[in-house]
C-alpha cells in the first residue's frame, strides 16, 4: 500500500522510472546471415576454382569473402563487446560508490526520526499541541517512514554492489528523497504560510517555531545539496547518458 502511494505520487509529479534503454545497433536478420554466407561461400569456391589459374585472383576472392561476412557480423559483436566492457566499468564504480551510497542513505533516514526535534513534521505537531488530526491536515498522510524502513534494511543486509542492483537501489532512493521533498516540505511550508495558527501564538512562541523551522529548512537544503553532488558524481562514473542518469532537479523550499 506504502509503495503504491509513494510510486503513484512520484509519477505524478513528473518523474518517470521507466528508462529507456540505450540505442543499440539492430543484429542482423536472417535474410541478410543467408545472403552473407552464400556470398562468402561462393566467393570461397570461386578462390579455389581460380587457384591454379591465378593465385592473385584467388586471394581478392578470398579477401572478399571476409569483408560480405565481416560487413554483416562486425556491427553487433562490436557493440556486445562495448556492452560487454562497459558493464565491466559499471559494477566497479557500484562497488566503490556502494559505502557512501548507503550513508547518505541513512542520512536521510534522519528527517523520518520521529524523535528529532527539528524535523518538520514534529515542529508542526507542537504547534498543534500533539493532535495528530490537525497536523495531518497540513502535512498530509505520514506514509514514506514504513517504506524507507525496508527498502534501507534491504539494502544493508545485501548492498547493491553491481550495477544493475545500484542503479535500482539509487533509482529507489531518488524516488524516496522526490516525495519527501514534494510531501513533507513543499506542500506543508506552503499550507503554514496560508494558515493562522503560528499568527495566533506569543510573540515569543512564534520566534521559536520560526527558528526551529528555518533549522529545519537549512538542514534539509544542506542534504538536497550533497545529495545532487552525490548523483551528478555517479552519473559522471557511471558515464549515464540523458536516458540512464538519475534526475538532479528539486524544488528548494523558500526562505522563511
Amino acid at each position: 500500500m506504502t509503495c503504491k502511494m509513494l510510486s503513484h505520487r512520484y509519477l505524478l509529479q513528473g518523474t518517470s522510472l521507466d528508462l529507456e534503454p540505450p540505442d543499440r545497433p539492430n543484429p542482423p536478420n536472417p535474410w541478410q546471415i543467408i545472403s552473407a554466407v552464400v556470398a562468402a561461400l561462393a566467393a570461397v569456391f570461386s578462390a579455389i576454382a581460380h587457384w591454379k589459374e591465378s593465385r592473385t585472383i584467388a586471394l581478392v576472392l578470398g579477401v572478399a569473402a571476409l569483408l560480405v561476412a565481416a560487413s554483416v557480423f562486425y556491427r553487433p559483436m562490436a557493440a556486445t563487446i562495448r556492452e560487454h566492457v562497459r558493464n565491466i566499468r559499471r559494477n566497479r564504480v557500484a562497488h566503490r560508490s556502494c559505502q557512501e551510497f548507503l550513508r547518505m542513505e541513512k542520512r536521510f533516514g534522519d528527517f523520518l526520526n520521529q524523535q528529532d526535534t527539528i524535523n518538520l513534521r514534529n515542529i508542526i505537531s507542537d504547534i498543534y499541541g500533539r493532535n495528530e488530526e490537525e497536523v495531518s491536515k497540513l502535512c498530509g498522510p505520514e506514509y514514506l517512514s514504513d517504506y524507507y524502513g525496508l527498502i534501507h534494511m534491504r539494502h544493508l543486509k545485501k548492498p547493491p554492489k553491481t550495477n544493475t542492483a545500484f542503479h535500482l537501489a539509487l533509482t529507489e532512493f531518488h524516488q524516496m528523497v522526490y516525495s519527501y521533498n514534494r510531501n513533507y516540505v513543499l506542500d506543508p511550508f506552503r499550507r503554514l504560510n496560508g494558515s493562522p495558527v503560528l499568527v495566533q501564538r506569543q510573540p515569543h512562541e512564534r520566534e521559536h517555531y520560526q527558528e526551529r523551522m528555518k533549522q529545519f529548512q537549512q538542514r534539509w537544503v544542506r542534504f538536497l545539496d550533497d545529495f545532487k553532488e552525490f548523483l551528478d558524481k555517479t552519473n559522471h562514473d557511471l558515464g549515464h547518458d540523458y536516458r540512464e542518469a538519475i534526475g538532479t532537479s528539486f524544488e528548494y523550499p523558500k526562505p522563511l
